[in-house]
């Protein structure tokens, strides 16, 4: 009797995680049939009904990038190509696509390439995403406390016989991943999604105009005030623009 209670309880946690699972996996494929079938907006919509319920994915935001360049819409191109690359920052095709989505960026600016061993280090940081930083360095740690672990049962002293080396690559892997978690938890970003939008002084569509901006184009978000969020431009201008003009990258 106590078994079969158990096996209820457990059935009623799990059927409706498997009810939503099977339910994500028909909206994938309903999605993918209609972009084989040339149905853009309603593949688009199938792959919209997926993020709505807090799942997603690599290929998930790629195939959504696919089916916003095929309906023009370049605001929505960039965006997904920029949360594919967000969660799988080595994504051969998403890296090309997004080249070829920025190039129709009516303000995409071009920044003067960065020392080399700036540039270095950014090819470096931005290869993982930061749980995998994460795991990397704990990995790193694991096999550094195991190493001390066994010269201390042979009566050793660890600073002699510990690699100097092991030591610098833990501290090297500990600080990229600070830097990628500080980076994903304090810079926000997102993409203009509007063909044209007026960044304005002030929060409140009274206030003066300063500049206009145009879709795909990236940019950070400083602050937000209730439907309003204030932008960052890669020169340094800044001004508010409606919540509902921009996507942010997740």
């Amino acid at each position: 009797m106590g078994g079969n209670k158990i096996m209820f309880i457990f059935m009623l946690f799990t059927f409706p995680v498997f009810a939503i699972t099977e339910n994500i996996e028909q909206h994938y494929k309903k999605g993918l049939d209609a972009y084989r079938n040339d149905q853009y907006d309603l593949a688009i919509q199938e792959f919209e009904s997926i993020l709505s319920n807090n799942w997603d994915s690599p290929e998930l935001y790629y195939n959504m990038g696919n089916a916003f360049y095929r309906i023009g819409n370049i605001g929505g191109t960039v965006w997904a190509y920029e949360n594919c690359l967000m969660i799988s920052p080595n994504h051969t095709d998403a890296k090309y696509n997004l080249q070829l989505a920025n190039l129709k960026v009516k303000d995409r600016m071009e920044l003067p390439d960065p020392p080399i061993y700036l540039k270095w280090y950014m090819s470096i940081k931005e290869r993982y995403t930061p749980p995998i930083w994460t795991n990397i360095t704990l990995l790193i740690l694991l096999l550094f406390s195991i190493s001390v672990f066994i010269l201390m049962m042979c009566l050793l002293d660890s600073r002699y016989y510990i690699p100097g080396t092991m030591l610098t690559i833990l501290f090297i892997s500990l600080f990229f991943t600070l830097h990628t978690i500080w980076t994903k938890n304090s810079v926000i970003q997102g993409i203009i999604y509007n063909i044209k939008v007026e960044a304005r002084s002030e929060p409140n569509k009274f206030s003066t105009r300063l500049f206009e901006v145009h879709e795909g184009l990236k940019v950070s978000v400083n602050q937000t005030s209730d439907d309003w969020v204030e932008i960052e431009l890669l020169d340094g201008k800044s001004g508010w623009i409606a919540l509902s003009q921009i996507r942010l990258i997740k």
